[in-house]
């Protein structure tokens, strides 16, 4: 097995990208809330159903679900390294 990830020698991600990681869930965490408000409003009868109403809402949630997958994996890495 190699430990060079435990041991922090592994890659190293750019300091432009690992400044504003953190970013990421709380962008995702916002796209999920959406994604999971706008139905609940179709069904209470505040929007009306549409297929673009509907498809936004899967995207965001799909997408938002992996942005925070995505945010926790790699601020798991940068603490590692570091």
């Amino acid at each position: 097995m190699d430990y060079r990830y435990y041991r922090g020698d592994g890659p190293k991600l750019p300091k432009k990208i690992t400044k504003h990681i953190h970013k990421l869930r709380y962008i995702g965490t916002g796209m999920i809330l959406v994604g999971v408000i706008i139905p609940w409003l179709v069904v209470i009868k505040i929007l009306e159903s549409t297929f673009w109403i509907n498809f936004l809402s899967m995207g965001l949630w799909t997408v938002g679900t992996i942005s925070v997958i995505i945010g926790v994996v790699f601020d798991n890495m940068i603490d590692r390294a570091e």
